[in-house]
């Protein structure tokens, strides 16, 4: 008999279905989910439960209006570290300083010839980011190299939401229908 892989665990309708209910609302609660689905709110607290013991769910995230608390600015750095760093630090060594950063929102490990991790950052100003990724150029020459920056103001954020994806990847589809500019398939005089 084959065991089931954790790292890809086999989910019921009703395991997708209160997965999809977390997904859109983080607080819903259990017992609006048993409603809306029809079963007991313990099955539905047996099924979060499941659902966060297998590492599906690690944890329950707000989604922060970043220019409300004084968030003005934001960066996508693309860096590369330098071998002297490698010679000294593991993958995981380096990835847990990065994640210690204060000024990081997110940070990716990329496996490109040109850079090794690419950073999500945030500022109260363009003045605290120039200042920030000036000092990363003097202290840290040696150390990391600034390949790309792309500063942006919060203001422009258009989505910073996975929902989507999630729900694709629960349903198990192959590829979205939706169409990001709809093909005119009349001819244009």
């Amino acid at each position: 008999m084959l065991k089931a892989d954790p790292n890809s665990p086999k989910l019921t309708e009703n395991d997708k279905d209160v997965l999809r209910k977390i997904i859109e609302h983080s607080r819903i609660l259990d017992s609006k989910i048993a409603t809306d689905m029809g079963i007991s709110p313990q099955a539905v607290f047996k099924i979060r439960e499941k659902l966060e013991q297998l590492g599906i769910i690690e944890g329950y995230m707000p989604i922060i209006d970043f220019k409300k608390i004084g968030i003005h600015a934001m960066a996508l750095l693309v860096i590369r570290i330098k071998p002297a760093v490698w010679d000294k630090y593991s993958d995981s060594s380096i990835a847990e300083r990065i994640s210690k950063i204060p000024y990081v929102i997110a940070a990716y490990r990329v496996a490109d010839a040109q850079a090794s991790h690419i950073l999500l950052i945030g500022f109260r100003d363009t003045s605290q980011k120039e200042e920030y990724i000036s000092n990363i150029q003097t202290k840290y020459q040696n150390y990391i190299e600034i390949k790309e920056v792309y500063t942006f103001s919060v203001d422009k954020i258009i989505t910073q939401s996975p929902l989507g994806l999630l729900m694709e990847i629960i349903d198990k589809k192959d590829i979205s229908e939706y169409e990001l500019f709809p093909l005119d398939t009349k001819k244009r005089l």
